[in-house]
Order: structure tokens, then C-alpha cells, then sequence
């Protein structure tokens, strides 16, 4: 595998140890790709990317590895959603604005239920662990996140 898969926007399934800076592997094209398109310096924050991970500690490890990219503080905003936890305050951020979402599969699911995400500008969907995730039993829930975002990006303007 090369960068240059991830700038062209291939599908890739990619594997090793823990460790290894697969999480950055797929963050630093990504940043880079979204920063090049000018898809950051917007007034109207708009939902660019989102990572989807099977677990709490992997979406937040995930979402502080985008934030460590960043040239300025205010160049992007990253937002961790899981359960456990409220959604008041992780709905708020989003009607806010956020330009890269990074969740589980659950309370991402919740969130494009409750009419939380706008697909329309979305450039990228990350599965980080998708085997464990299909092995969790997310595979419906995937599907599901996947069908209403072809809808939404093929919908006419």
C-alpha cells in the first residue's frame, strides 16, 4: 500500500500490529486530501469525513490523532461520539459544526437517527477495525449508515 491509494480514494483493507500507525496511515491522506480541497476554510462547518470504530478507547485515541495534525487550533473540528455518556452536549457540537466525526458504530447510528448528521458534503467513511466490528455484530447497523449516505450524496440538490 501507498498514500497515493488513500489520495486516490481507493477502498483499502489494511493490516498489522498494534502500533504500527495504521491510525495515521489513514489520518495524515485524509487531512491532507480534505486541506488541499479547501474543504476545511469554510464559515459553514459541514461533515467532511467520518471514522467509525467498535470501541470508546479506539474512537477517542482516534479523534487525538486528528487533532495532533492540525497546523492551528481552529483549522478543523474533530468530534468523539460513544456511548455511556449524554448526547446533549455531543448534538450541540454538531449542529455547531464539525468537519470530521469520529465514533462508534452505535451512537453514530443514534445520531443519523435523531436527523444529528448532514451527509451531503461527506468525502470520506473509515471503518478503523471493521473485523471487529463485524464480529461485534454491527454488520446491519453498517449497512444501514452506508445506504443512507449513498441516498443523501445521489439525492438532487
Amino acid at each position: 500500500m501507498t498514500f497515493s491509494n488513500v489520495y486516490n480514494r481507493e477502498d483499502l483493507l489494511v493490516r498489522d500490529l498494534t502500533g504500527s500507525g495504521k491510525t495515521l496511515g489513514f489520518s495524515l491522506p485524509l487531512v491532507e486530501r480534505l486541506r488541499a480541497a479547501k474543504l476545511f476554510a469554510t464559515a459553514a462547518r459541514e461533515l467532511q469525513a467520518i471514522v467509525l470504530a467498535p470501541t470508546r478507547e479506539l474512537a477517542l485515541q482516534i479523534a487525538r490523532v486528528l487533532n495532533d495534525l492540525k497546523h492551528h487550533e481552529q483549522e478543523y473540528n474533530v468530534l468523539a461520539v460513544y456511548g455511556g455518556v449524554p448526547m446533549d452536549n455531543q448534538t450541540w457540537q454538531l449542529r455547531k459544526g464539525v468537519d470530521i466525526l469520529v465514533g462508534t458504530t452505535g451512537r453514530v447510528l443514534d445520531h443519523m437517527n435523531r436527523g444529528n448528521l448532514n451527509f451531503r458534503g461527506l468525502q470520506a467513511f473509515i471503518l478503523d477495525e471493521a473485523d471487529t466490528m463485524l464480529n461485534m455484530g454491527f454488520k446491519e447497523d453498517v449497512d444501514a449508515m452506508l445506504k443512507s449516505i449513498k441516498d443523501t450524496c445521489q439525492a438532487p440538490a
